[in-house]
């Protein structure tokens, strides 16, 4: 069997799919964080600009657009059950994601992978800027993002 060590990027629905079933050790994944806000990266090398929106909206009764978490995890199921098919037995999935989906994402994992498959979450926490308004702010800042990390069954490998 080959052995063979690739790093995918952009939306990963469509290679996920080309994936033969059961044969990715680890997966990691850092999706959009249904912030609601628009990102544009400069990559500095003077000819390359990306953005994304991380918009998730419906249209409302009213006639205006409006933020729907129900949006996010549609498109967010497909690429985790396609992580769970390509997965070996032995294989775990890492999942970053921060306050604004992470129970949501939590639960939509269970169900994909089992409750009884949850490893554990690793929070990273992000320096907090004392002078900052946030600092200012009536309520405790948010300095968190989740890693949910899953098994694909009891038999995953652990490498310390």
């Amino acid at each position: 069997m080959e052995n063979i060590e690739r790093i995918i990027c952009g939306d990963n629905l469509a290679s996920l799919q080309s994936l033969d079933s059961e044969s990715v050790d680890l997966c990691y994944i850092d999706p959009p964080f249904f912030s609601g806000r628009n990102y544009a990266v400069i990559w500095n090398d003077g000819a390359e600009i990306r953005q994304f929106e991380d918009r998730w909206v419906k249209m409302g009764e009213n006639g205006k657009m409006s933020k729907d978490i129900n949006v996010y995890l549609d498109w967010m199921e497909p690429r985790i059950s396609e992580i769970h098919r390509i997965l070996k037995k032995t294989g775990t999935f890492y999942l970053h994601c921060d306050w604004h989906a992470d129970a949501y994402l939590r639960v939509m994992c269970d169900g994909i992978f089992g409750e009884n498959n949850f490893n554990s979450s690793v929070y990273w926490v992000r320096t907090s800027n004392t002078g900052s308004s946030k600092a200012k702010s009536r309520k405790n800042p948010i300095n968190t993002d989740t890693i949910l990390i899953y098994n694909k069954s009891k038999e995953y490998t652990w490498n310390r």
